[in-house]
C-alpha cells in the first residue's frame, strides 16, 4: 500500500508542477481549488501528519477574478497552447465553456476555469478574462480572496484556497450539484480537509469558525445543508459516501460525529470570540 501510494503521489506532484509551470507568471493571479486543493494540502502544508492520501481527480479547478490587477503581458490561454494544453468546448454557450487537456504522467489532466458570480445580471453566463473562459460559481468570491501559498517539491510557487474557505463551500454547495457523485466527493473532501491533516485540520477547524462569525447567514446554510444531509441519508447514500475513501478510513459513526463534533467546536469558538469582542467594546 505505501508504494501505491507513493506512486499516486508522484502523479499528482507531476500534474501540478506541469500547470504551474506552463501558466508562468499567472501563478500569482490563480488560485488552485477542487480535489488539487486536498492535495496540495497533503504534499505540501500538511505533509506528514497522515499515512493517507486524498483520492485523486483528473480536473484540475482553476480560480481566476473576473478583474485583475497587474495581469501579465501574454494572456493565459496563450501559456496554456505554448505548453502544449489543448482546448476544448464542452458546449454550445456564448461564450462556451472550455477546458484545456493535456496528457500529463501518461494520463490526461483537464484545467478548468471558475470565477465567481457577484454580479447583477447574468450571473450563470461563462466570463471571458485573460483570454480563456471561466465558469461562474456561487460563493466562490470567498475563495478568491482566501488564497495560501505553496511551493511544490520542484519549486514552483502557487496559491491554493485556504482549507476553512475550501471546507465552506464545499459545505454551501453540495446539495446544488446536478450529479450526486459530486456531491459525495465534496462531502468526502470535508472529511478528509477537516480530520485527516492533523493540526492542518484543526487550523482549518478555527478558520472555519471565524468564517462563520464573518458570514453568518451562510454559515447557517452550512450547518443545515450538513445536518439535513445526516438525517436524510439513505444507507445506499452512505455507500456512495464510504466508497469515496479507497482506504476505508470514512465510516458511518465516525462521519457523523465528525460533523457534529465540528459544528459543536466551532459553536464553542464563536462564543469564545463574541465573548471577546463584547470584552473589548467595555
Amino acid at each position: 500500500m505505501d508504494n501505491l501510494m507513493a506512486v499516486e503521489l508522484e502523479h499528482e506532484k507531476k500534474v501540478l508542477s506541469e500547470f504551474l509551470r506552463s501558466i508562468g507568471d499567472w501563478n500569482k493571479h490563480i488560485i488552485i481549488g477542487g480535489g488539487y486543493a486536498l492535495v496540495i494540502y497533503k504534499l505540501y502544508l500538511a505533509a506528514g501528519k497522515t499515512a493517507y492520501p486524498p483520492v485523486g481527480t483528473t480536473d484540475l479547478d482553476s480560480l481566476i477574478p473576473r478583474k485583475i490587477t497587474g495581469s501579465p503581458a501574454k494572456d493565459l490561454s496563450k501559456h496554456l497552447t505554448e505548453a502544449g494544453f489543448k482546448l476544448i468546448f464542452r458546449d454550445l454557450q456564448t461564450p462556451p465553456t472550455e477546458v484545456y487537456r493535456k496528457k500529463v504522467n501518461g494520463l490526461e489532466i483537464d484545467i478548468e476555469f471558475l470565477t465567481d458570480d457577484a454580479v447583477r445580471n447574468n450571473k450563470n453566463t461563462n466570463v471571458s478574462v485573460a483570454g480563456i473562459i471561466a465558469q461562474p460559481l456561487s460563493y466562490l468570491k470567498l475563495s478568491l480572496q482566501n488564497g495560501i501559498p505553496f511551493t511544490t517539491s520542484t519549486h514552483e510557487t502557487g496559491f491554493v484556497v485556504s482549507p476553512g474557505t475550501w471546507m465552506f463551500h464545499k459545505g454551501l454547495t453540495f446539495p446544488k450539484r446536478p450529479r450526486k457523485t459530486k456531491a459525495y466527493k465534496d462531502l468526502y473532501g470535508i472529511w478528509y480537509a477537516g480530520s485527516q491533516l492533523g493540526s492542518f485540520s484543526q487550523q482549518a477547524e478555527q478558520e472555519l469558525a471565524v468564517l462563520s462569525l464573518q458570514h453568518a447567514t451562510w454559515f447557517d446554510t452550512f450547518q443545515n445543508n450538513l445536518t439535513n444531509w445526516l438525517s436524510e441519508a439513505t444507507p445506499e447514500d452512505w455507500s456512495h459516501l464510504q466508497d469515496q475513501d479507497p482506504f476505508d478510513q470514512l465510516t458511518k459513526p465516525g462521519f457523523e460525529y465528525f460533523v457534529q463534533d465540528l459544528l459543536k467546536n466551532i459553536e464553542a469558538v464563536r462564543k469564545d470570540l463574541n465573548f471577546y469582542k463584547i470584552l473589548t467594546v467595555r
